[in-house]
C-alpha cells in the first residue's frame, strides 16, 4: 500500500508542475464564456454541470435557462469555485499529506475500476445460444416449458450468466496474477492471531506481495468484522475442534482478499491509466472537488464557529422556531434505494427544482388530509430533521424504517417555545450554517474584488438562447467522482 501510496503521490506532484490541474481549458473550437485569472471556462464545462444538475429535464424549457436554471447563475457560482480552487492553490492545500493520501487512494480506486472493465466486465459476452442453453438445462429438465416461458424468464437468465461469467473471468484473471507473484505469508503470526485480543501498538507485516507489505492491522481489521458477522454462528460450534477449524478459515479467506486486492491494485497501477486524458480529467475534477471541500472545512470553517452570545441572540430572534408540538407544511420524496435518494438530492443542491423532481422521481406520495400536520404524527428521526430545518429548506436523505426521505419544509406554526439549555445543538447547526454561509459570501467577494474576472456576453446570450430551446445533444457526461 506504500508503494502504490508514493506510486500516486507522485503522479500527484507532476500534475502540479506540469500545470495540468487547470481544469477545463478552453481548446480553439470551444466557446468561452467567463475567464477567471487567466483560467477559462468554456461551453462544454456549462454544459457538463446542466447534464449533472438536472438529469429529469421537462419536454419543454421554461424562459431563463436549462430547466430551472439560469445560465448566468450557473457561470457565476462556477467563477465562484474557480476562485476557491484558485485560493485553494495559492495557500497549499493540496501539499497536505492528508490531501495527497485521498487523491492517491482516488487514483488507485478509479485504476482497479477501469482494470476491472478492461479484464472482466468488456469481455463478458451473452449469446442468444448461451440464454437458450440455461433456460433448457434449468427449466426444461422434464419436459418442454410453456409458450412464452423463454422471454419471461430471459432477462433474469442473463443476469445469472453475467454474474457467473463475471466471476469466472475474475477468478481466472487473479490466478494468472498470483502465479506470476511473489507471495510471502507470515504463518506463524496467522496462526497467533485472535480477533477477539487488542493488538493495539504492535506494528508488523503479516503478508508480502511482491515486496509490498500488507499489515497485520489491515489483517486484524477484516478479521474482526468477518468474525462478528459469523459470531453467532461460532458461539453454536459444539467443540473447540469445530470453532477452530470455523477460526483456521476465516483467516484464510480474509488474507487471502487482502492478497487479491493488493494484486489488482498493483496491476492496475502498473496499466498506467493516468497516462489517458480522459482519466486525468477525472482526476482533475475529483482534485478540483477535493480542494473545495478542503478550502471550505480549513479556511470558511473555523471563522464560522458561532460565540454563546450568537446562540442567545438568534435564540430569541426567532423563537417561534423552537416550539414543541408545532405544525409544519411540508413535501416529501419517498425512495426504496439511497442510492435514488443520493442522486435526486444533489441535483436539489445544484438548483433543481423540488416539486418538479418530486412529480417524477418519488417512488411513492403520502396522502394527507390536511396541509399543516402535527409533528406527532412524523416519525422520531423526521421529527429531529423538521426541528432542525426552517422554511423553505431542503433536508439531506433521511432513513425512515426501509425508505429514504427527502423533505422540504414549507411552514411552522403553533406550540410552545422549547428551553435554551434544550436547543443548544440545533442552534450551533442552524446558526453555524449561517455564519457559514456569510463568512463564504464576503471571502468570495474579496477574492472577486481582486481578481480578474471578465463575462463573454455575447457568448452567454448564445448559451442562455441555446439551452431555453432545446436541450444539450452534443456531450452524454456522468460524473467521475460518483
Amino acid at each position: 500500500m506504500k508503494k502504490s501510496f508514493v506510486f500516486a503521490f507522485l503522479i500527484l506532484f507532476w500534475m502540479t508542475i506540469a500545470g495540468i490541474d487547470v481544469p477545463h481549458c478552453a481548446s480553439g473550437d470551444t466557446l468561452v464564456v467567463a475567464e477567471v485569472n487567466g483560467e477559462t471556462i468554456d461551453e462544454r464545462a456549462i454544459q457538463d454541470r446542466i447534464r449533472a444538475i438536472h438529469r429529469y429535464r421537462p419536454p419543454i424549457r421554461p424562459e431563463g435557462g436549462a430547466g430551472n436554471i439560469e445560465i448566468l447563475d450557473l457561470v457565476e457560482q462556477m467563477i465562484d469555485e474557480r476562485l476557491m480552487i484558485q485560493e485553494a492553490y495559492r495557500m497549499e492545500l493540496d501539499r497536505s499529506a492528508d490531501f495527497a493520501k485521498q487523491m492517491a487512494s482516488y487514483i488507485t480506486s478509479q485504476s482497479v475500476v477501469r482494470l476491472k472493465k478492461e479484464e472482466v466486465l468488456d469481455k463478458i459476452k451473452i449469446s442468444e445460444e448461451d440464454l437458450l442453453d440455461y433456460f433448457k438445462k434449468h427449466y426444461e429438465k422434464e419436459g418442454p416449458a410453456p409458450e412464452g416461458e423463454f422471454e419471461k424468464r430471459k432477462k433474469g437468465i442473463r443476469k445469472k450468466l453475467r454474474k457467473e461469467k463475471e466471476k469466472a473471468l475474475s477468478d481466472q484473471f487473479i490466478s494468472k496474477l498470483r502465479q506470476e507473484a511473489d507471495i510471502w505469508i507470515d504463518k506463524k503470526l496467522v496462526d497467533l492471531i485472535d480477533p477477539e485480543k487488542d493488538y493495539a501498538g504492535k506494528k508488523s507485516v503479516i503478508a508480502r506481495v511482491n515486496g509490498q507489505p500488507i499489515s497485520l492491522d489491515d489483517m486484524l481489521h477484516d478479521m474482526k468484522q468477518a468474525f462478528q458477522r459469523r459470531s453467532r454462528f461460532f458461539r453454536r460450534l459444539k467443540s473447540d475442534g469445530e470453532q477452530e477449524k470455523m477460526l483456521k478459515g476465516l483467516k484464510q479467506q480474509v488474507l487471502d482478499a487482502l492478497i487479491r486486492y493488493k494484486l489488482v491494485e498493483q496491476e492496475a497501477l502498473k496499466r498506467n491509466y493516468v497516462a489517458d486524458p480522459a482519466f486525468m480529467d477525472m482526476v482533475k475534477k475529483r482534485k478540483n472537488w477535493l480542494l473545495i471541500n478542503e478550502f471550505k472545512a480549513k479556511i470558511i470553517y473555523p471563522l464560522a464557529i458561532p460565540t454563546k452570545k450568537e446562540l442567545t441572540k438568534y435564540y430569541k430572534e426567532h423563537i417561534n422556531d423552537f416550539r414543541k408540538s408545532y405544525e409544519v407544511w411540508c413535501s416529501e420524496m419517498i425512495f426504496r434505494a439511497r442510492e435514488d435518494a443520493e442522486k435526486t438530492l444533489k441535483e436539489l443542491k445544484q438548483g433543481a427544482d423540488f416539486e418538479f423532481l418530486a412529480a417524477r422521481v418519488s417512488e411513492s406520495t403520502p396522502r394527507r388530509a390536511r396541509i399543516w400536520v402535527n409533528t406527532e404524527w412524523f416519525s422520531p428521526p423526521i421529527r429531529k430533521v423538521l426541528n432542525r430545518l426552517k422554511a423553505g429548506e431542503i433536508s439531506d436523505v433521511i432513513a425512515d424504517g426501509r425508505q429514504y426521505k427527502i423533505i422540504k419544509l414549507k411552514g411552522k406554526r403553533g406550540g410552545e417555545p422549547e428551553e435554551f439549555s434544550n436547543v443548544v445543538g440545533r442552534l450551533k447547526q442552524i446558526v453555524a450554517q449561517e455564519k457559514f454561509d456569510a463568512v463564504l459570501s464576503d471571502y468570495l467577494a474579496r477574492l472577486r474584488k481582486e481578481s480578474r474576472i471578465k463575462i463573454n456576453e455575447k457568448a452567454l446570450k448564445m448559451l442562455e438562447k441555446k439551452y431555453t430551446t432545446g436541450a444539450p445533444s452534443q456531450v452524454e457526461t456522468t460524473d467521475p467522482t460518483d
